[in-house]
């Protein structure tokens, strides 16, 4: 979380929280942190659709605060501030990040700018970016393909690269409980389509020949728990793939892991890849963004051809072979997290931003 970094800065922060009763509600584990930091907070209900109180009741909030930025994140924030700003004449400082695009295009088409049409997703998004004073995204990856398909005006968008302070994942090395099989691969996130698991479990088919032995662990859940399961059952890999659901030990499976695949078809920005390098474990990805953004082929990890299974297997199937040789790779992965994806050059930046933006 960046807020305590900017509260130690001496940047005062309140927090208001849009929320669904149908998506997460009121209340939980994010607004009892922002309690515990003693950050200001406010709740509002912005419901399917937006209504004029609702959008008087922001507008109140944000005129009340006297802040010098409004700071949003995701689209429906973006769409709401915007509209706020068009209907009810708000006039403060607007800004926005961007830490990712639709779900249901990204699945598809990764970030192939070529295959956007005017749906519903890009004519708001478009429309929101519009009223900001300016805007960020966390990836180089991801600011090329908002400009190319046109949603902000070149030069209006900046990149700020995530940064954290990770706990030492590579010191739960070693660590039985973790560990499945002679040889283990992980894939770690959400079940959804841009993440593509379902290229992973159909190289698995391949790998599984080169070794008796080899698992691999798929932690998290999502909407598609169902259809993978179903994939694994018809690949007949049911015992070399587990499901773990969700686990807080993640990066336990992580530093007990041989590698850990990235099948991404796009990520906006990725933490599991700073995830892996804090456990000292190598990483194979398609060579897409922000993975190829964060990841130098052969160096810091690997990089494979998008959508080619067989050479992802391949891939996959060299680290394993050679698992006893990735120390140099591993630790190269390791100084460029420790180097460069830090929570202070992260907040460095963040303060860079706001200050030109007020000064414009």
């Amino acid at each position: 979380m960046i807020i305590p970094g900017l509260q130690s800065r001496g940047i005062k922060i309140e927090f208001l929280r849009l929320y669904t009763d149908y998506q997460g509600g009121k209340g939980g584990e994010f607004i009892d942190r922002l309690d515990q930091l003693n950050v200001k907070n406010y709740q509002v209900n912005i419901g399917r659709y937006p209504k004029i109180q609702t959008l008087w009741r922001i507008k109140q909030i944000v005129k009340n605060g006297n802040y010098d930025i409004v700071h949003t994140h995701l689209i429906h924030a973006d769409f709401h501030l915007a509209l706020v700003r068009t209907l009810l004449g708000l006039k403060n400082v607007l800004v926005s990040t961007k830490h990712g695009y639709d779900n249901n295009y990204t699945s598809r088409f990764g970030f192939d700018p070529t295959k956007q049409t005017n749906t519903p997703y890009y004519l708001i998004s478009r429309w929101a970016e519009k009223r900001m004073n300016a805007s960020n995204t966390v990836s180089d990856g991801l600011k090329r393909f908002f400009n190319q398909i046109k949603l902000t005006q070149e030069g209006k968008m900046s990149r700020i690269h995530l940064g954290f302070d990770l706990p030492e994942y590579s010191l739960k090395k070693g660590n039985p409980d973790f560990r499945r099989s002679t040889k283990q691969v992980l894939i770690a996130g959400r079940l959804v389509g841009f993440k593509g698991h379902r290229f992973l479990i159909e190289a698995m088919k391949t790998i599984s020949e080169n070794f008796a032995d080899v698992k691999l662990l798929i932690a998290g859940t999502g909407a598609l728990e169902s259809e993978l399961k179903e994939q694994v059952s018809a690949l007949h890999l049911s015992r070399q793939v587990e499901f773990l659901g969700y686990s807080k030990e993640v990066g336990a499976y992580m530093a007990n892991s041989d590698v850990i695949v990235v099948p991404s078809v796009s990520e906006g920005f990725g933490v599991v890849f700073l995830e892996a390098f804090s456990a000292k474990t190598p990483v194979v990805s398609w060579d897409v963004p922000a993975g190829n953004e964060l990841i130098e082929n052969g160096k810091s990890g690997y990089l494979v051809k998008p959508y080619e299974v067989s050479e992802l297997a391949k891939q996959i199937t060299e680290v394993l072979m050679n698992s006893d040789n990735q120390e140099l790779i591993v630790e190269q992965a390791y100084l460029r997290l420790k180097s460069y994806f830090k929570r202070d050059r992260m907040i460095d930046e963040t303060i860079m931003f706001y200050e030109k933006v007020i000064q414009s």
